[in-house]
């Protein structure tokens, strides 16, 4: 099954002041990041709801190039979906040896255990010709 991207709205993602300056640090002082951008992708789901990523990546074919606050980022058609009312900050907790980034999403609960089952218009669109 493929997705549908032209049905999903490019997500409205915010930044808060510390992802935004750390994302910028990042990427002005590690020359190995050249040519990648910051990806923010689903990567599983439990009974709570999605479980969240982050990282520094190529673009994909299907991604979604965002540009928010002077930083761009990559986006995965589903996960797109998925985080549409979403924010990502930095956490810095050196007392509890917690660093990065961390993603919030503010619709999390809406896709907690089989979410589908009872709502099935919180599936993502796919391509009609494709099913």
């Amino acid at each position: 099954m493929e997705l549908d991207k032209k049905a999903i709205t490019s997500p409205k993602i915010k930044f808060s002041e510390s992802a935004l300056l750390q994302l910028k640090l990042i990427l002005e002082n590690d020359f190995t990041l050249m040519n990648k951008y910051f990806r923010i992708q689903i990567t599983g789901k439990g009974c709570d709801g999605f479980s969240y990523s982050t990282g520094f990546t190529d673009l994909h074919e299907d991604d979604f190039k965002v540009l928010t606050e002077g930083v761009e980022f990559l986006i995965d058609p589903f996960s797109a979906y998925y985080l549409q009312d979403s924010k990502i900050d930095y956490v810095q907790d050196f007392e509890n040896e917690e660093e990065g980034f961390v993603v919030t999403n503010n619709n999390q609960g809406d896709f907690a255990g089989k979410f589908w089952r009872e709502a099935p218009g919180k599936i993502p669109p796919l391509i009609k010709d494709k099913i």
